[in-house]
This record gives C-alpha cells, structure tokens and sequence, in this order.
C-alpha cells in the first residue's frame, strides 16, 4: 500500500509523536485519527502503532498516564524538543503521503471508507429483504467499476 512505503520506522514514530502533541491518546485513538487524517487510505495495525509507541517511551519521548484500563500516551518535554528538531522531516514525509494519494483518491477512499462503516452499523438491522437489494446494488457497483478500472 502507498502508506507503508511512505512510512518509514523511523518516519512512523515521528508521526505518532506529533500526533500525541495534539492530545493525549491511547493507541487506538492514534490508529482511528492516522486512518481518518489518510481519508481511509491507511491505518496502521497495532502491530505498528504498540512497538512505535514503546520505543518512543524508551526513548523518554512519551510517557503513560493510566486512566482506568486504557494506557493514555502523553508527549513529554524530550519530545516536544525532538518534533522542533524534526519538524522538517514530518512535515517531508506527510507531504510525500498526501501527493501519493492525491485528493481523487482520497476521496474514493474516504466514500468507501463511509460506506463500510454504514453496512457496519445498518447490517444488524436489516431484513432479508433489504439485505438482498443492497447485495445487488453492490454487485451493480462493482460489475461499474470494473467498466471504469479497464478502460
């Protein structure tokens, strides 16, 4: 995918430490704002997210404010000076991302994404009857985008 190759490690943690300037997060706020900020073009598994999140704490760049069962991640001063050091660097590479999506895109990804989450959320609820026209529909779509992508 475009993100992955875009992110770098050392990249990813950078962007992660910028994002904790904003707020404090546990980790799968910072995976929810990354796949939002890419419009639905990526989100990071917390196979990424927990290890830059961990070197990060090593390093003394963040550290762990519990609030009940959730580790809240918080910047400290260290890395507050570390993104002035390396402001350039993100800002680079969250430009690189976005050029390599482009805004068409990321808005596809974005209505996609929307998509989803609405079968997500009305799929529980729907009656067979329904179920089987939003399938056509999708079968429809698909069937037009497949026209579109060989042309």
């Amino acid at each position: 995918m475009i993100a992955k190759a875009l992110v770098a490690r050392g990249d990813f943690k950078m962007i992660v430490l910028a994002i904790l300037q904003e707020r404090p997060m546990h980790g799968y706020e910072i995976s929810t704002f990354i796949e939002q900020q890419a419009q639905g073009c990526y989100r990071p598994s917390p196979g990424a997210v927990y290890p830059a999140l961990r070197a990060l704490l090593n390093k003394g760049y963040i550290r762990i404010k519990s609030e009940e069962r959730r580790k809240i991640y918080q910047i400290t001063p260290a890395g507050r000076s570390l993104l002035k050091e390396k402001h350039a660097q993100i800002d680079k590479c969250i430009r690189e991302f976005r050029e390599a999506i482009g805004p068409e895109r990321a808005k596809l990804m974005g209505e996609m994404h929307k998509t989803a989450k609405l079968m997500v959320i009305a799929g529980r609820d729907l009656t067979p009857a329904q179920a089987k026209k939003i399938g056509q529909i999708i079968i429809e779509a698909r069937e037009k985008m497949l026209k579109v992508i060989s042309e």
